[in-house]
């Protein structure tokens, strides 16, 4: 059974959608929580709501134990104030998991330079000043003791795969956090610390799509009826990343959505042409290439590619 009582965790964008579901199944199995959320509407704009708070008093009520943090992830002083906070409160930081993050989709020819900023900002820039501090933590644990726990958690998106237009800012900024895990992972593995990627499906006010999050009651007998597109299952799968479990899986990207779960391979080579020891030439390349996607040997005009659009999950 997975048990995470004594963990200590931060959760980032946890005040609604995919984040509350992480912070409040971390909670479910034990861990305690710093619910981190800036509290600003879809586009990032400021309001005045303080869904951190909320989720705070919502796992209280459940029996668990929270505090909550307003602030702006993609500020490195904030990152700072959030490992601190853990550490302040609880003496220990074992999970973070980097979900916050906002949109501007926007055709690129229409992209104004502040919307590509931004959502840079706050996806890529946010997620690296989180996991900094974090890193630095566990490192010096890991020295002073020989061992450490650590679980990073970072959150990219399922258009990496499908595409997805008007979107060029928000993907151009999850491909880097999905490379910057596994570049984690690689650096902090001497250590004993894990970091994977998750690709979340789920009905979210970021996805733009008219679900309700809350998980619907059949006619007859007020039973719950499953719910694809509910966060929770996200959640589920990021409770189980963050467990001494999954302690042998780092540097991995899974696509999680309803009762599906799919391990995503990235930057893989998907076949080969060789010149055989010497060089290719223009000429050379207009009969190969088509052979790697499979097309006829000598096929002058390949079919442009497919046309892929979507909105961010």
């Amino acid at each position: 059974m997975i048990d995470l009582r004594e963990r200590v965790a931060v959760v980032t964008g946890a005040g609604r959608g995919i984040g509350r579901a992480y912070a409040t199944r971390l909670a479910a199995y034990g861990a305690r929580v710093v619910v981190n959320d800036a509290g600003v509407a879809t586009d990032g704009s400021a309001t005045d709501e303080d869904p951190a708070a909320d989720v705070v008093r919502e796992i209280a009520a459940a029996g668990g134990e929270a505090v909550a943090h307003r602030g702006d992830i993609g500020d490195a002083a904030v990152g700072n104030a959030l490992v601190e906070r853990a550490l302040d409160t609880w003496g220990r930081l074992d999970v973070v998991i980097n979900n916050a993050g906002f949109g501007r989709p926007r055709m690129v020819f229409n992209l104004s330079d502040e919307e590509w900023d931004d959502v840079i900002r706050v996806h890529l820039r946010g997620t690296f000043v989180v996991s900094r501090p974090a890193c630095r933590y566990w490192r010096a644990q890991a020295k002073q003791h020989g061992t450490t726990y650590g679980r990073l958690i970072n959150t990219a998106s399922g258009l990496l795969v499908y595409g997805g237009a008007g979107q060029s800012n928000y993907v151009a900024a999850k491909a880097g956090v999905q490379a910057f895990t596994e570049a984690l992972a690689t650096e902090m593995a001497p250590y004993g610390v894990t970091a994977n990627t998750i690709m979340p499906g789920a009905n979210t006010r970021l996805a733009q799509i008219g679900w309700r999050m809350a998980r619907q009651r059949a006619d007859s007998g007020g039973s719950e009826q499953f719910d694809p597109r509910d966060p929770v299952h996200v959640g589920e799968f990021g409770a189980y990343l963050a467990s001494p479990d999954a302690a042998w899986i780092s540097g991995q990207t899974f696509q999680v959505r309803g009762g599906i779960v799919e391990h995503i391979q990235m930057w893989s080579v998907r076949d080969t042409a060789s010149a055989d020891g010497r060089g290719f030439t223009a000429d050379d390349y207009r009969q190969e290439i088509p052979r790697l996607f499979g097309a006829a040997a000598k096929r002058a005009d390949p079919p442009p590619p497919e046309w892929k659009a979507g909105s961010p999950t």
